[in-house]
Order: C-alpha cells, then structure tokens, then sequence
C-alpha cells in the first residue's frame, strides 16, 4: 500500500506513514457532522420558504427611505368615522375597527382610497356589500 499523502511504501496493518505520519486510516463522518449538514439543510429550506411565501403574498421586507416609511404608516386625514376603514400589509378586504381579521399591521385610509387602490370589503364586516 502506498502512502496517499507523500507516496511512500507504506504496511497495511500501520495506521501512520513511517515517512511522513500521515494517518492512513480512511476518514468517516462523524454523528455530529451529520446532524450540522442536516441542520444546515434544514435552515436553508426555511429561508427558501419564507421568501418564497413573502413573495407570493407581496409583502417586502424592508422600506426603502424614511419617506416612504412615514407615507405608509401616517394615516390620511377623513371626513367623518363612517368612511374610515382599516387594511393590512398583505390583505385584499378592508376591515372595520375591531375585526378579527386585523393584525397589527392595520392602516387606516379612507374608504373611497380603499376602493379606488382595489381593496374589497371583509365577508365578516361587510357582509352586505361582499360578493
């Protein structure tokens, strides 16, 4: 057998070459190796997901300027409580103060916005006006 590091004649029963003291055993992975490529695997597919569900449901991430941070989150001045609705990051209905389709992601806009920006009415809200 020879040596897979410097090539010198080497005894099958040593575990060392007697040149250079390389170990000539072969080299298995051990149970923790496993576990950290697995692990890493795993982690890997839940960013895969996440981004692929933040996609599909069009959200963004991140806010490019403040500016457009403040536009977002300052509501718009109303006429009157009747026409002021509330709507979330990554819905389509607009929503009653109160409703259990609310997160913490509400806005509130003007009704005529919401509508006019093609937001529908909640089923639960809205009942007489959703289709």
């Amino acid at each position: 057998m020879f040596c897979q590091h410097c090539g010198a004649e080497t005894d099958v029963r040593k575990a060392r070459c007697p040149v250079c003291g390389v170990d000539q055993r072969k080299r298995r992975f051990s149970f923790f190796s496993l576990i950290a490529v697995l692990l890493a695997c795993a982690m890997f597919a839940g960013v895969l997901v996440c981004d692929y569900a933040l996609h599909k449901s069009g959200a963004t991430a991140a806010v490019t300027s403040p500016a457009a941070y403040t536009a977002q989150t300052v509501p718009p001045a109303q006429e009157s409580d009747s026409d002021v609705v509330y709507i979330t990051h990554a819905g389509t209905k607009y929503h009653k103060d109160g409703c259990m389709h609310l997160n913490d992601t509400k806005q509130e806009i003007a009704l005529n916005e919401a509508i006019r920006e093609g937001y529908e009415p909640c089923a639960v809200c809205f009942p007489e006006e959703a289709e």
